[in-house]
């Protein structure tokens, strides 16, 4: 061996010894010298030696190399990294190994990219300090995707949602022990594509070859060829394809300084990973804005809480645009209620029993997680019987409920809309809306806020004095003849004289349903300010309704008149 050769002077043998080192022979013909990587003075990047060196040396050496894969010659990071975590994550994530530490040696920022085992010729250290900007990852990787863990058979089955790694394509490549590393989906030799990516990542290429979201396939974020109308802020780093369906994953994620490590979402700020686009920028309907109305869903609340695979009976209440839209699965497929519509695709759910379902099949089961377990925390009107659980009150079982789960009981029912039967149902959606949606229009239609509580389509007064109007009761309105029931006609209940006595629809019925009495009827005690409403008969006392084939008795006080009982019809 030659003295040239003992000093560091076989650069021509590094690059061949590198090119069989790290990739097929192909890789040959590539031109590194035309990246940055290429940190010779002649480099087209921001950082480069000053110093004449070879193309190879800030990465090879032909002797002595440690470690002696890819005959290293770089001093390797002391640092001990904060690892990626996640309530999903059944890899076990190690400190980084293999070539990923090899990366890191340069792209944590710790060390000058001239810290060279055997420095040019053996004559001096490259002056080149550290990695700075974009590249420099730091030793915080808890923002970046997980590196340095086997990615097998047992994990992809165990987690779910992975492909077998026997079937990735050859363009993936995992290290030596099945450990993914940085060269899984970095090519440190060849910029064929950008950031040194294996693949192209248009249309999430490149995640999917590893990652297999249930539902994706038909996905809106998957189909859509929405671009940005260039108001307000790009929802995509520089460089993102224009469209939704080519950003895919990249919509909503960032492998590498993610805005939060959690799910490696782009943005710091929760919500802001779905407003972004759905704020009037990029998708068709601006949600954003009905989160500012005053009643609403407080997605602000609780941020960073939700998580995939929770359990609905044993979470801590909260609400986030994922506990009722799954991204990767949500569609524009229409349905008719209670069925669940595609824009609720792939959520989890509770079912009528109480049950926690993995992917739910109707609106309620989505609406059931918060609203069908526990009694309501929010302000609301006292009733004789006062559940304030919607699973309860809809329940099939019970005397009377709106149709939801369920064809209502009252088959002879009247005065009911054209288009609406006893046999109708509805969802929860049905009065819980947007209060501008119209069939049609440019508004969003769901729960998402209202200026109507609780989040409600239309109007609904439940004050213990209302005047009847059609907006006063525009929500029961919507279904119900309002010209029949403000005219009282023999043989029918009057509701037109309770009516004229500014009584509220709700002072004798529960919207939801009645676990005691058919027809709704659950007498309500106060009003939301705790002003009484209905109250006990003045001289027995009693606080009842009883049913008869016609209608009924009633046993109570209400605005300023006692019913010790009255008949009706």
């Amino acid at each position: 061996m030659n003295n040239k050769c003992k000093t560091g002077g076989c650069w021509g043998l590094v690059l061949a010894a590198a090119v069989l080192v790290w990739s097929p022979a192909s890789l040959a013909a590539t031109m590194i010298a035309n990246t940055v990587h290429n940190l010779t003075p002649t480099g087209p990047g921001n950082f480069k030696a000053p110093e004449a060196t070879g193309l190879c040396v800030f990465c090879h050496t032909p002797h002595s190399s440690n470690p002696q894969r890819s005959l290293w010659n770089r001093a390797l990071s002391s640092a001990v990294y904060q690892l990626y975590d996640s309530t999903t994550l059944k890899a076990v994530v190690k400190q980084p190994t293999g070539s990923s530490r090899l990366c890191l040696s340069c792209h944590d920022g710790t060390l000058a990219m001239g810290t060279l085992l055997f420095p040019p010729y053996g004559k001096y250290q490259p002056t080149l300090g550290v990695l700075t900007g974009k590249a420099a990852l730091g030793t915080n990787l808890s923002a970046d995707h997980p590196i340095s863990f086997v990615y097998d058979a047992a994990l992809a089955t165990n987690r779910g949602e992975l492909i077998n790694p026997a079937s990735l394509t050859s363009a993936v490549k995992l290290d030596k022990n099945s450990e993914l590393q940085c060269t899984s989906c970095h090519n440190a030799h060849e910029d064929r594509h950008p950031k040194f990516m294996r693949m192209d990542t248009r249309n999430g290429a490149l995640c999917l070859t590893c990652h297999a979201p249930n539902g994706w396939t038909g996905s809106t974020h998957a189909t859509s060829t929405a671009t940005w109308n260039g108001l307000g802020t790009s929802p995509w780093t520089a460089g993102a394809y224009p469209s939704v369906a080519e950003n895919a994953c990249g919509n909503c994620h960032k492998p590498h300084a993610a805005g939060h490590g959690k799910s490696l979402l782009a943005q710091s700020n929760e919500s802001t990973n779905c407003t972004l686009c759905h704020g009037g920028s990029v998708a068709s309907r601006n949600v954003e804005s009905e989160f500012i109305k005053s009643s609403r869903h407080p997605i602000e609340a609780a941020t960073w809480t939700h998580t995939p695979k929770e359990d609905a009976t044993q979470m801590t209440r909260h609400v986030s645009c994922t506990d009722c839209h799954n991204p990767h699965a949500s569609n524009a497929t229409a349905a008719v209620a209670p069925a669940l519509s595609g824009r609720l695709q792939g959520v989890r759910g509770i079912n009528q029993a109480g049950s926690a379902v993995m992917s739910a099949s109707f609106e309620y089961e989505v609406c059931y997680k918060c609203h069908g377990l526990t009694p309501a925390t929010t302000a609301g009107v006292v009733r004789q019987d006062n559940p304030r659980n919607a699973r309860l009150q809809f329940d099939p079982a019970n005397p009377s409920y709106h149709p939801v789960a369920a064809a209502g009981k009252n088959a002879s029912i009247q005065n009911l809309l054209p288009g609406y039967t006893a046999t109708s149902l509805m969802g929860c959606s049905s009065c819980h809306n947007n209060d501008a949606w119209t069939s049609g229009g440019t508004s969003p239609a769901g729960p998402h806020g209202s200026v109507y509580s609780p989040i409600l389509e239309r109007e609904y007064q439940t004050n213990q004095s209302v005047l009847e109007s059609p907006q006063n009761f525009a929500l029961c309105y919507k279904c119900h003849d309002r010209n029949a029931l403000t005219t009282d006609v023999v043989g029918k209940f009057p509701h037109a004289r309770h009516l004229a006595k500014q009584t509220a629809c709700a002072a004798c019925h529960d919207a939801h349903g009645s676990r005691v009495y058919p027809k709704l009827i659950n007498f309500m005690l106060l009003d939301k300010m705790g002003v009484p409403v209905v109250t006990k008969s003045t001289v027995q006392q009693r606080l009842e309704y009883i049913p008869s084939l016609t209608g009924g008795q009633c046993y109570l006080s209400c605005h300023g008149v006692n019913h010790e009982p009255s008949s009706y019809p």
